[in-house]
């Protein structure tokens, strides 16, 4: 953003566009509302200070829970391409009515752990990890 208003001064149209682009990157964020007291759910992208995503309701939270996924990603050059695999762990919020949403994903499994144990006790929830197969539920 710095050097899009810096390039406002040299060449104009450059600046601008570095600017709006940046002030977009800045401005959108993935959120996630749970009101506990009426029982909703708010799935959204903030953009610009508007929200684009679904809403719903629920009966209950029934926990979080972890998978293990694999993922792989593909660079080609001109002589070799060559393929990294590795493993990543998601957490879900499950809700009572066999719905559920995407909480984050992350590498490292401690870690996601870790972001998960400070937001189970605000939605009073257990954790379930499916990640190596048998489900195991973590202490908090």
């Amino acid at each position: 953003m710095v050097g899009g208003i810096v390039m406002i001064f040299k060449v104009i149209i450059v600046g601008i566009f570095l600017t709006l682009i940046s002030t977009i990157i800045i401005t959108t964020h993935y959120r996630l509302a749970i009101d506990l007291h009426e029982k909703t759910y708010h799935d959204y992208v903030w953009f610009f200070g508007f929200r684009f995503g679904e809403s719903g309701t629920f009966e209950r939270i029934d926990y979080i829970f972890i998978n293990k996924i694999r993922v792989s990603q593909t660079m080609n050059s001109r002589v070799s391409s060559s393929t990294i695999r590795k493993e990543m762990f998601d957490a879900y919020l499950k809700f009572s009515e066999e719905n559920k949403i995407h909480l984050l994903t992350l590498e490292n499994k401690e870690k996601l752990i870790l972001k998960l144990k400070e937001l189970s006790p605000n939605i009073n929830s257990k954790i379930v990890d499916y990640s190596e197969g048998d489900p195991r539920e973590i202490k908090i």
